[in-house]
């Protein structure tokens, strides 16, 4: 599957992405903290799971001039309780790529998957990540505590939701 946006163009993962794949992974810093999300050798081990793991719909992010790897969106926890993420490179941040790329990924993939509804997990301290959730029609619905405060946000929907969760995407 492909899906194009204005500004981007999502694809599915091959093996020719795992470099672009590593930078982001490893060079992207969590939002409130110095440290990266991963090591060199787990973004490899990610990235593995995301080419086969048949639990995961992960696509790659292109900018849509310069064809430039600009991060990822995913659902992961297919057979459990699907939760969505995505990530981007810090020059993309603030500018809605992130609302946009999630609001044409969301229809599609929501409906190839026949998923009800879809969770969100992010930081209470991300801001700009729980503005991209609300602008989505997320909604709240609790709270996850680990070594850092998480709020968990969740979509349901039915395919008219789904087509204003597109169209308000491309606006």
């Amino acid at each position: 599957m492909i899906i194009a946006t204005r500004r981007t163009l999502l694809i599915p993962y091959t093996e020719s992405l795992q470099s672009e794949f590593l930078m982001l992974s490893y060079c992207v810093r969590h939002y409130n903290k110095r440290e990266a999300l991963h090591t060199v050798s787990s973004a490899k081990r990610l990235f593995q799971r995301i080419l086969y793991d048949p639990s995961i719909y992960s696509l790659a992010v292109l900018d849509n001039h310069s064809r430039d790897y600009i991060g990822h969106v995913f659902i992961h926890d297919l057979d459990r309780q699907p939760e969505l993420g995505f990530m981007f490179d810090k020059a993309y941040w603030g500018k809605g790529v992130a609302s946009e790329v999630i609001g044409a990924f969301l229809p599609k993939a929501l409906t190839d998957l026949k998923l009800p509804q879809v969770s969100a997990k992010v930081d209470s301290c991300h801001i700009p990540a729980i503005r991209v959730l609300d602008k989505l029609g997320f909604e709240q619905q609790g709270d996850i505590y680990a070594d850092v405060l998480h709020f968990r946000y969740v979509f349901t929907f039915d395919e008219e939701e789904l087509s204003l969760v597109s169209s308000s995407s491309h606006a």
